[in-house]
């Protein structure tokens, strides 16, 4: 009889010709399956084959200044940025205006974007997400 293993702490099936004791084993054959994008668990009396999910996009350290502003009118918040801008007074607000004028790119981990982020209220999530839709653009 033939042993399939898994691995009793996640189920997922182990592909091998030495069964170990701490493995889990049945004698039930996995189906066929594609291990780049799928894995194949024991569900107790059979096996299930689980697409893998794709993995979560990466936030860019920093997008172009097209990029940013595109991401923001797509997301209908390019026109609170430039009403922030224009609230901000003094050398911080000249600052803002080169920084948003001049500059060729955007870093995530800019003071300009922790201002904006704080000044029209968004987390850090949403601000991830603008990220990743600007370096789709």
């Amino acid at each position: 009889m033939t042993l399939y293993a898994y691995n009793p702490a996640t189920a997922e099936l182990i592909r091998t010709d030495r069964v170990a004791d701490w493995m889990g084993t049945t004698n039930v054959p996995p189906p066929d399956f594609d291990p780049a994008t799928s894995g194949c668990f024991w569900r107790g009396d059979r096996w299930e084959v689980v697409q893998a999910a794709p993995p979560a996009p990466k936030v860019p350290e920093a997008v172009t200044m097209r990029q940013a502003r595109l991401a923001l009118l797509q997301a209908s918040l390019l026109d609170q940025i430039d009403a922030a801008i224009a609230s901000l007074a003094g050398d911080e607000g000249k600052a803002a205006r080169i920084e948003w004028d001049y500059a060729n790119e955007v870093r995530r981990d800019s003071s300009l974007i922790a201002m904006f982020s704080a000044k029209i209220g968004l987390s850090d999530e949403q601000m991830d997400k603008l990220f990743i839709t600007a370096a789709g653009l």
